[in-house]
């Protein structure tokens, strides 16, 4: 985490709170934490200022779903790409994030969840490392989309089942199909460690998804992509993720994993507090067009989306700022709306108590937007770690 600074105003912003936006408002910021929201609020002494006058003080945004950026990947078990990876995220209004793996052999992963730890515990100085994703090897060799194919295992491998005992204090998400033998099992388990547990690239049944959501899971990951698809007779992963209140849904809002009219339809069925932004990014991301690589396979980037050699997409170069934008422009949703599928909503599924919104108590995690939504300044835990 940044060190603590000393207390901080922002003041005349509309502030994008629970209730809806709250025009020409003060927010008081003291160790790190949200302390008074209001009109002529009384400042303490040496209390620094900043002026929100036409902007928006949103919660900052919170990415689950972040492979790499800038030619970093979190595959490359370096705490400091991950710092890296962490201040480019900040750029963009993210304050938290989850460093997310593909596929890989044991010994890798590892060596990643121990890079992952150092620097959670070192502090990036920028967007705060919540803890690991796993988007794992447990997944169907049907829809890896971009997954290594070579290291996808069954639920039973011993080798991964004591990696995730072991590393159990920094993985915060998994994601796996739960049609797979002893998957159910896995769910039960991983939960009972605290771990959240994201049903994805899988071709269950909606009837398996639901006894995964028995077990206890409680996401689906990339709706629409790398899973089985509705049927009326049949509705699968995709018909869960939409009619299953139990589940929060991510999204890609690049316009290239998920068409407008989808993101319309989630938006409407899941809302603003169950539907969840994610970028999917990948370590193209931020870079010029080109080769790039995940998990060992070479990707390319053609200035909108990255797709393997065979043109199978695999994974997103958005940004989660521009996520929101895109948001609203297809679904015609209100900035509060948008801003909570990349804040509100990834923190509940995390069970994040004090983070995705403004409210006295919360972290300081702030955004502040200008009338274009376009990102003026980064806060974490109160400290500026971003101003254009």
């Amino acid at each position: 985490m940044p060190v603590e600074s000393k207390p901080l105003a922002i003041q005349r912003g509309t502030l994008v709170t629970p209730d809806g936006l709250v025009r020409d408002r003060d927010l008081l910021i003291v160790g790190g934490r949200i302390t008074a929201m209001g009109s002529d609020l009384a400042l303490p002494d040496g209390c620094d200022r900043l002026d929100a006058t036409s902007c928006l003080v949103s919660p900052g945004f919170i990415d689950t779903h972040v492979h790499g950026g800038l030619q970093f990947d979190t595959l490359d078990a370096d705490p400091a790409g991950l710092r890296a990876i962490a201040a480019h995220l900040a750029r963009h209004g993210v304050t938290s994030w989850l460093p997310t793996t593909v596929a890989c052999p044991a010994p890798q992963l590892e060596r990643v969840l121990s890079a992952i730890a150092q620097a959670r515990r070192e502090g990036t100085g920028a967007a705060e490392i919540l803890g690991a994703h796993l988007e794992s090897n447990f997944i169907s060799p049907r829809f890896k989309g971009a997954q290594p194919p070579d290291d996808l295992r069954p639920t039973s491998d011993a080798e991964l089942r004591d990696v995730l005992r072991k590393h159990a204090g920094v993985i915060r998400l998994v994601t796996l199909a739960p049609e797979l033998e002893g998957a159910e099992q896995l769910v039960r388990e991983l939960v009972a460690r605290g771990i959240v547990v994201s049903v994805g690239h899988s071709d269950a049944t909606y009837d398996q998804v639901m006894r995964a959501v028995e077990a206890g899971a409680t996401r689906v990951t990339h709706l629409c992509n790398a899973q089985r698809g509705f049927h009326h007779r049949e509705p699968g992963v995709l018909g869960a993720g939409l009619a299953c209140d139990g589940l929060a849904t991510e999204i890609i809002a690049d316009l290239e994993h998920v068409h407008p009219a989808g993101l319309v339809i989630a938006l409407r069925c899941k809302g603003p507090q169950r539907l969840m932004l994610v970028s999917d990014a990948l370590r193209g991301t931020g870079l010029p067009e080109g080769r790039y690589e995940l998990g060992g396979r070479p990707t390319w980037i053609d200035g909108r989306v990255a797709r393997l050699e065979d043109g199978t997409i695999a994974g997103s170069i958005i940004t989660l700022d521009r996520a929101v934008r895109n948001l609203i422009a297809a679904t015609g949703a209100g900035v509060e709306e948008a801003i909570a599928t990349a804040t509100l909503a990834p923190a509940r599924s995390l069970g994040l108590d004090r983070k995705g919104r403004l409210v006295p108590g919360a972290d300081a995690d702030l955004v502040v937007l200008g009338a274009d939504l376009m990102v003026q300044r980064t806060l974490v835990a109160g400290t500026l770690v971003h101003s254009a």
